[in-house]
């Protein structure tokens, strides 16, 4: 488990150093120099460089090659940036501590700055795969989206020379490695560009769905066809009929990592029912999960329901919320009332709650399900970036890419979604 002085309070010298929101950060230790048109040798590819990027403009790049020491900047950063909770430091420093750390992966925290104001974050690591040293977003299977923290003025203040330049900067500046490989981008970062998607890509095997939220529920169920919407108040009219129905959010830590191990239990059942193996078995990923829920309440990350009946279990969900931005990561529900759809229920009872917070979308996360068309959802496209940056890393970017392109290929065809299927019901029988 993370540690009480990395879970719930910082140190003293991090609080007060937070406070300085723009920078500088004089702990940071810089990989390098800024950028410097006066620099007295500079190579013709330099010079061509810094002209794209502007005469006036200085680039400078901090690499940090631990948790700790990104920690000050990083939580300074993001108390104003824009990005998913997915990258915050909380969520990624409890994905390394349990999981991360145990896989030898190297944090290569990235902090981009342009004219002395901190513009863009990366949080980067350095994985060991096919026997190649990997630059890729940190997170692993733990962070459905992979991408940057970026300043709220960034369209206006970086142009794409200029990113242009950044990513030469920090591909040299951070730690020796064999290929790249970036998976999951998505092409939106709330209302900004994605700036890692104008490098060249590939989709990704699948897409992300996002539900635009109106101002009122009942604007939203109107959406539905009439007889959708009185199917959906005669089911829960029945559930009712067989006892009390409750919905819950958990309000306090001890409740949060009591509903979320429970929850994490019968999703790993649901998904080894089918013949698929899942994140939520393995101890490390649990652990996390377990320490984001007990996280102090102006820190929270996760968002834990449940809806039961009579106090048993019909289903369950963990969320995670940042700036008004709700992604659903976690959703299982039981069989014994499946005919009045339990699962479709609580979806509706969590899309209501995000209406009455005033959220503007409600995040279905990644990978496609008729579920999620039956709610409106809309497509967001991901993209992967994938390359070799050293002659020996040519054939491991090589096969990187072929996997990912299997991948998609499979899950864009019913014949070989249906095959895979079988071959699942098949081992889990045998």
């Amino acid at each position: 488990m993370v540690n009480r002085g990395e879970s719930e309070t910082m140190s003293v010298a991090t609080q007060d150093q937070t406070a300085n929101l723009r920078g500088p950060f004089p702990d940071a230790v810089p990989s390098s120099r800024a950028i410097s048109p006066s620099a007295e040798t500079r190579s013709l590819d330099r010079i061509v460089a810094d002209v794209r990027a502007g005469a006036t403009s200085r680039i400078g790049v901090t690499v940090h090659r631990s948790m700790a020491d990104a920690e000050v900047s990083w939580r300074a950063f993001e108390a104003e940036a824009v990005g998913l909770g997915f990258q915050t430091f909380d969520w990624l420093n409890a994905w390394h501590v349990q999981v991360g750390s145990a896989e030898n992966v190297e944090p290569a925290i990235v902090m981009v700055s342009l004219d002395g104001v901190p513009v863009m974050h990366c949080a980067f690591g350095i994985e060991r795969r096919l026997g190649m040293r990997c630059l890729a977003w940190f997170g692993g299977r733990f962070a459905d989206y992979k991408a940057p923290m970026l300043a709220p003025d960034f369209a206006e203040r970086v142009t794409p020379d200029q990113f242009a330049a950044m990513w030469e900067r920090i591909q040299r500046e951070v730690p020796t490695h064999d290929f790249i490989a970036f998976e999951n981008q998505p092409s939106h970062i709330g209302a900004l560009v994605n700036p890692f998607t104008l490098l060249d890509g590939e989709p990704a095997p699948d897409e992300a769905y996002v539900i635009d939220l109106p101002k009122t529920y009942d604007e939203f169920t109107q959406r539905f066809r009439s007889a959708t919407r009185r199917a959906d108040r005669s089911k829960e009219r029945k559930l009712v009929g067989e006892g009390k129905l409750e919905f819950r959010i958990a309000e306090d830590a001890a409740e949060a990592r009591r509903m979320t191990a429970d929850i994490l239990d019968r999703k790993a059942a649901q998904l080894r029912a089918q013949g698929i193996a899942s994140i939520f078995e393995d101890a490390g990923y649990r652990a996390a999960y377990i320490a984001l829920a007990a996280l102090p309440p102006k820190r929270r990350l996760l968002q834990v329901a449940t809806l039961t009946l009579d106090g048993e279990f019909l289903s369950g969900s963990i969320a995670h919320i940042r700036g008004g931005h709700m992604t659903l990561m976690v959703h299982t529900y039981e069989n014994s009332f499946a005919r009045l759809s339990p699962g479709r229920l609580h979806l509706l009872k969590l899309i209501q709650t995000s209406i009455d917070a005033g959220h503007t979308t409600y995040d279905l996360s990644v990978g496609y399900a008729p579920y999620k068309d039956s709610m409106g959802a809309k497509a967001m496209p991901l993209s992967n970036h994938v390359v070799s940056t050293k002659p020996w890393g040519i054939a491991a970017a090589s096969a990187e890419r072929a996997r990912l392109d299997l991948k998609r290929r499979v899950k864009n065809s019913n014949r070989m979604m249906g095959l895979l299927s079988s071959l699942r019901r098949s081992f889990r029988a045998a």
